[in-house]
């Protein structure tokens, strides 16, 4: 049997049917990447046995994560998916500006362009270079992905302002199947008439009253006359965190196993019960762990500001210092409990201010590299899984550097808490990251580098005030205990 219809027929059909499994939550992300490792091997033994005239491709796609966004993890797994399914794909990596897009797409000339970003700032960007792709004559299919979009963003923003099909894949699977269907001759036109906006970019609006509560300066419902708490000291810290195998025990088993590598259902309890998939998975996961316990480094800085609230102004000082360090203007809630980041922040009290705490916690130094080696060569299950790690493990410094904060401050947890408890914030105070809906403003993030210098522990900002690399979680922490997490209303779909 000639080695291209080898390809063509029984590893086709078999990658069909991990697809169609999959689809029926018969198999998990993992699996699935076992499954592209086993096809990768098939065809790389074929190759030797081809001419070189020999294709197996049923298409081309360009991958870009967008301009501003470190992010690439999701897309990464669409390229490994995709080139296991018989399509040609040119990743361009992190943070492509529209230009390098349009030369890309002249180059290689492919059926569609694959668009990923994680943040509310890239879906913005998004129809940006959708408007800047159609404006330079380039009418392929977009399929678009990333944790701030939605199929409604999709369909009312980024397809008028590109004009040709659009389509929204939640997943890389999602994403499979709408590149199937585009290069079936029987189903893509279809496709593109069901994903191409009939406007021109500028949506219908319908008018909601909002009846808002008069102008507060601070929230009815945080609490002014409590004590000020001491800290132990406002030096600037900075700490490589030496012990993976600790650092490891604040991974939340749900976002590692369940987010990243598909595992559904209850992780931890499945284990418990010796389930055989939790089980593998778990051994599996530990593989990767025993090798990035080799090359993994988790770094830390943080430091305690004096600070004072006014209105929604929260100013932070250098010890005893008069004029501010760095000041944020945060946006307070219309309606509701009204609430603002800085009413969490007591009013000085006997000449003492109150405090704030800022970390920046990392564990991507040298991730993407080796990730991308292991992709490479094949090893899809490492590939993705040292990304979910990295990712993890600095959310696990997040967690860990947040519980000694809080030790700090002078009210430890009790002996009695779990895990499971802080994963869901159940201690006193909360932590908040810029980005997200009690502080949406991404710019904001500058500030934080201005007086703490993360670019010590190799942190930098992008033009899109993104953390790079991927890896890093920073945040203001807030000892008030009334503190919760809330939105001030900013909708991520801007619809």
């Amino acid at each position: 049997m000639p080695p291209l219809d080898i390809i063509n027929g029984p590893l086709m059909t078999g990658m069909a049917e991990v697809g169609r499994l999959f689809n029926a939550n018969e198999l998990i992300v993992a699996e699935v990447l076992q499954s592209a490792e086993a096809m990768k091997a098939a065809v790389s033994h074929l190759e030797q046995f081809m001419e070189k005239a020999d294709t197996a491709k049923r298409g081309k796609v360009v991958l870009a994560t967008v301009k501003g966004d470190v992010h690439d993890i999701g897309k990464n797994l669409v390229e490994i998916i995709l080139k296991n399914n018989g399509f040609d794909v040119v990743n361009l990596g992190i943070k492509v500006p529209p230009e390098e897009l349009i030369r890309a797409f002249q180059a290689h000339k492919p059926d569609a362009i694959g668009l990923s970003g994680l943040l509310v700032k890239s879906a913005q960007q998004m129809i940006i270079t959708a408007s800047d792709l159609k404006d330079a004559g380039i009418n392929v299919p977009l399929l678009v992905g990333g944790a701030a979009l939605s199929a409604r963003f999709t369909e009312q923003k980024i397809a008028p302002s590109y004009q040709s099909a659009v389509c929204y894949a939640k997943d890389a699977m999602t994403g499979l199947r709408l590149m199937n269907e585009l290069m079936d001759p029987a189903t893509r036109a279809r496709v593109i008439s069901e994903h191409t906006s009939s406007g021109n970019g500028v949506s219908l609006a319908t008018t909601v009253k909002i009846v808002e509560k008069p102008a507060v300066k601070r929230s009815p419902k945080v609490r002014r006359d409590l004590s000020i708490p001491e800290v132990a000291t406002l030096e600037r810290k900075v700490r490589l965190v030496p012990d993976l195998r600790d650092l490891w025990n604040y991974i939340n088993p749900f976002m590692l196993y369940g987010r990243h590598m598909g595992y559904r259902g209850d992780f931890e309890k499945h284990l418990a019960a010796r389930e055989a998939k939790a089980v593998e998975l778990y051994n599996e996961m530990e593989e990767v762990k025993n090798e990035a316990a080799g090359f993994m480094k988790v770094r830390a800085v943080w430091q305690f500001f004096e600070a004072e609230a006014e209105g929604e102004t929260l100013r932070l000082f250098a010890p005893d210092a008069g004029e501010p360090v760095q000041t944020w203007k945060f946006k307070r809630q219309k309606t509701g409990d009204q609430l603002c980041l800085s009413d969490y922040v007591l009013d000085p009290k006997d000449g003492k201010r109150d405090h704030v705490a800022v970390f920046v916690v990392t564990a991507g130094e040298g991730i993407r590299d080796r990730a991308e080696k292991a992709k490479h060569e094949g090893y899809y299950f490492k590939s993705h899984g040292l990304q979910a790690l990295a990712i993890e493990s600095a959310e696990a410094c997040a967690e860990w550097l947040h519980r000694r904060i809080r030790e700090d401050w002078g009210f430890p947890d009790p002996a009695e808490m779990t895990m499971a408890q802080r994963f869901t914030s159940r201690y006193r105070g909360k932590r908040y990251s810029f980005g997200y809906p009690a502080c949406p403003d991404l710019e904001d993030q500058a500030g934080i580098w201005k007086i703490l210098r993360p670019e010590e522990i190799g942190v930098q900002l992008t033009e899109g005030f993104m953390m790079d690399p991927e890896a890093s979680v920073s945040a203001l922490a807030f000892h008030h205990p009334d503190c919760t997490y809330f939105s001030v209303g900013e909708s991520p779909d801007g619809v």
